[in-house]
């Protein structure tokens, strides 16, 4: 039964209706309404208005998310549990709900909290309720979001009205935490629209995804940082479906997700800002939301007409696109801010992962650009192949870079082939799988 969050605790589900699950027991509407209920009791009674979130369990946070918006007041999805960085993002919360040892200065409650419901019955939910994220960030600084809850209601009915009935009698378990938007909304809000059970803890490994997938039918949310870790080498689980977003999935991935899980992943595109846009499987082009259309601008941007997004002139894209002749697919030609501007020549950082990622000896690449003495300059952070471990080792650090260098130089023009390398284990991601920009511009300190 498709409900809207409002009527997520009504009796409309009965108390017996399993709503979480962890290897050892479930948790039961009842259960859920009772804990949003004593919750509740403890939040009215201060007159904090903003709450910060940081739980790691997937049914705790279900709990703190639904009582802070029946009690009136606003989440608050930090998207970390880092005490240093909560203390400096305090202007942005008034009190916090968690269940680690966390103390940023503010107003604290630990989960669970034993208290015995004041409240025989829910407050009335509250109209236009809305909640609190950040992005994570290009410069690696977050940027704050308001999102409408019933932005993601609706989008929460697009899904549900496109893949519920195939998702049906599932197990939703996930590798992303709720507290950003892709996992807010595939890994919190369609679980519970469509009323089935959420896994509480993180997937982090393939063999736990085997264990789980043996006796549950799953339906995985997930990254393709975590997908292209799957080991064919190992047993495969058997999954319902899979869903990826956070960048674009390889044909490699899609593949290996394919060989591992026993399906093909369906692709999600889409922002904080924007929500979902668009979806696709395996190697063809994406495919737009229905209520979702592309409107050329005559500066030549292109502007995403969403319902939503706020803004009804619609919101600029920050990637480029291919817009097939039907309009309603298209393909990714990467971000608009991957294009810099180094003496005086356009150069597109996304082309110079693709050459890098073409050779044999490089398994994957990241490149950016960094300040050296005044000057912008490009640098490269990558991932070995074992043919280019092994001949990196053999040859040396400096002649291998210098051979990398030369084979590039068939392709680009000298400004835009690397300065600077670094060769690393993995390329490092941050808790949505994206790479965490701060930490790589760090290796070139």
């Amino acid at each position: 039964m498709t409900l809207p969050m409002g009527q997520w605790l009504s009796a409309q589900r009965a108390d017996d209706h399993i709503v979480a699950w962890s290897e050892t027991r479930s948790w039961r509407q009842g259960e859920l309404r009772h804990d949003v209920l004593s919750l509740i009791s403890q939040i009215t009674v201060t007159p904090h208005q903003r709450w910060a979130i940081c739980l790691q369990d997937n049914y705790a946070f279900a709990v703190a998310l639904l009582a802070v918006i029946y009690s009136g007041r606003t989440p608050v999805l930090p998207g970390h549990f880092r005490q240093a960085v909560l203390a400096e993002q305090l202007k942005e919360f008034d009190a916090l709900i968690t269940d680690l040892p966390l103390s940023p200065g503010c107003p604290t409650l630990t989960f669970p909290c034993d208290t015995t419901p004041s409240f025989s019955s829910l407050p009335a939910w509250p109209e236009n309720a809305s909640l609190i994220l950040f992005t994570s960030g290009s410069t690696g600084k977050p940027q704050k979001i308001i999102k409408l809850v019933s932005s993601l209601e609706c989008e929460s009915r697009w899904l549900a009205a496109l893949w519920g009935e195939d998702l049906r009698g599932s197990y939703f378990a996930a590798t992303v935490a709720p507290h950003h938007m892709y996992g807010l909304t595939f890994a919190f809000m369609l679980p519970l629209t469509l009323g089935l059970p959420f896994y509480v803890k993180s997937v982090e490994y393939h063999e736990q995804l085997v264990t789980l997938s043996r006796v549950r039918p799953l339906v995985l949310t997930s990254s393709p940082a975590f997908l292209k870790r799957l080991d064919p080498a190992l047993e495969p689980a058997s999954l319902r479906s899979v869903f990826s977003a956070g960048g674009p999935l390889s044909r490699q991935g899609a593949q290996l997700t394919a060989t591992t899980c026993g399906c093909f992943p369906r692709e999600i595109y889409g922002t904080t800002e924007t929500g979902v846009i668009a979806h696709r499987q395996s190697d063809e082009p994406w495919t737009l939301f229905s209520d979702i259309a592309f409107e050329h601008r005559r500066d030549g941007h292109v502007a995403l007409m969403s319902p939503l997004i706020p803004q009804p002139e619609g919101m600029i894209l920050s990637d480029e696109v291919d817009i097939l002749p039907d309009r309603r697919h298209f393909h990714l030609l990467g971000r608009k801010d991957r294009i810099v501007k180094i003496a005086e020549q356009r150069i597109s950082l996304s082309e110079i992962e693709q050459r890098l990622c073409a050779l044999e000896v490089v398994s994957e690449a990241c490149i950016m650009t960094i300040e050296k003495q005044g000057r912008v300059c490009i640098a490269a952070v990558l991932v070995l192949s074992p043919a280019g471990d092994q001949q990196h080792r053999a040859q040396g650090h400096n002649p291998f870079i210098g051979q990398l260098r030369q084979a590039l130089r068939d392709w680009l023009s000298p400004v835009s082939v690397p300065r600077y390398w670094r060769i690393v284990p993995a390329i490092p991601l941050n808790q949505q799988g994206k790479r965490a920009a701060a930490e790589l511009q760090e290796m070139f300190l």
